[in-house]
């Protein structure tokens, strides 16, 4: 059993510059999206990475399903030139994957944990010998979970829960609403590249000003709107010919031209 994460965020402009871009309509257009992410649960890691898939590969996945006014390999392409899917170095990656999949992604690191779990109860039960509770009578059967009642989990602390670096940026941000959003956001800026130090500055700046321009609750904007796709932050951010830090490092390409990518398809700073 698998599944992916969809909302009401899927219906925007994105969404329409993809069935216009392909002639077809938004229902349509949604299915393709919804096609594609149910392939990629068994075929992408966690990171979004599609393993030797090229573009034709994509359109042979959307080929059964598709109407027949629309080509499949067109399609594909404009996935990518929509931003659906990143091609980076030659290598093809589900655009947010962790958005799409975190419940699935939450799934998968429950269950490993009960095997875990499940493992070393056995392992500690072996170690006492002849299956001492097994003997307690004839007539009773000891199951594990009665054996061993399930302890509560430790309680995780906010740090443990969302990183240092989003506890820092929250603790600088001027509004906080809506910190889970805002935890995804971030997690996503960071795989586009933007250094969490970066995202810090951003909210340090904009904290200023907001303080400065005395600037009410209500229109400040919230934390997952500042961190959004259309990088509002930006605007807070040093400009590259004022020195800054990574990703605007002497000597390296800029990786913001035309379209944000991260910097190292290789890395996940969440992992």
């Amino acid at each position: 059993m698998a599944w992916i994460s969809v909302d009401q965020k899927l219906i925007g402009g994105k969404l329409r510059r993809l069935h216009k871009t392909i002639g077809c309509s938004r229902h349509e257009a949604i299915g393709i999206l919804v096609t594609l992410w149910l392939w990629g649960l068994d075929n992408a890691d966690t990171d979004g990475f599609i393993n030797n898939a090229e573009t034709a590969d994509i359109a042979e996945v959307l080929k059964p399903g598709i109407c027949d006014d629309l080509d499949p390999e067109t399609t594909a392409e404009a996935l990518v030139e929509t931003g659906w899917i990143d091609r980076l170095d030659g290598r093809l990656y589900f655009h947010d994957w962790a958005e799409w999949r975190k419940y699935y992604n939450r799934f998968i690191k429950e269950r490993e944990s009960n095997k875990k779990r499940q493992a070393e109860f056995r392992s500690r039960r072996s170690a006492k010998g002849d299956n001492a509770l097994d003997n307690i009578t004839d007539n009773v059967t000891v199951t594990e979970e009665a054996a061993e009642p399930e302890k509560k989990p430790k309680k995780q602390t906010q740090a443990e829960k969302y990183g240092q670096d989003f506890e820092v940026f929250w603790q600088i941000y001027p509004r906080h609403d809506d910190k889970a959003e805002a935890f995804e956001k971030f997690k996503a800026r960071v795989r586009d590249g933007f250094p969490p130090e970066q995202l810090i500055d951003a909210a340090r700046n904009y904290a200023a000003r907001c303080q400065r321009e005395r600037t009410e609750p209500k229109y400040i904007k919230q934390g997952k709107t500042f961190l959004s796709t259309k990088l509002p932050f930006t605007d807070y951010l040093k400009k590259p010919e004022q020195g800054y830090g990574s990703p605007y490092t002497a000597g390296k390409q800029d990786p913001y031209q035309g379209q944000y990518q991260r910097l190292d398809p290789e890395r996940n700073p969440f992992q």
